[in-house]
């Protein structure tokens, strides 16, 4: 029997460095790239994922609902032309809520970590 959609959680997927704060703006940055499995058919697999990123990368699951809890919004963009068509279309980037102002929104991400 299958999950009924009140049983699913949706997910996205951040790829990081091990060692390294995976949900850190960067200079110039105005969101963080995560990809959201479902949004292709198949699902996308962890491995299908680690296969566009370097050698070593992690990936990291947040489920939606924890980041919607800490006023973020996630917004569906189409990915870089360097990832695989599949990555492109699963592509998103957590941003700020709104009305929230830089500072708080890396201390929104870092509470994700």
């Amino acid at each position: 029997m299958s999950d009924s959609p009140e049983r699913m959680v949706a997910v996205v997927v951040r790829v990081a460095s091990p060692g390294v704060p995976a949900f850190q703006l960067r200079k110039g940055e105005q969101g963080i790239s995560v990809f959201d499995p479902a949004a292709v058919d198949p699902l996308l697999s962890e491995d299908e994922i680690l296969a566009a990123f370097r050698p070593g990368s992690v990936v990291i699951y947040r489920s939606v609902a924890v980041i919607e809890e800490h006023g973020l919004q996630l917004e569906h963009t189409p990915g870089a032309e360097s990832l695989p068509e599949r990555l492109r279309i699963a592509h998103c980037e957590i941003g700020p809520g709104v009305g929230m102002d830089r500072p708080a929104f890396k201390v929104a991400l870092r509470n994700l970590e």
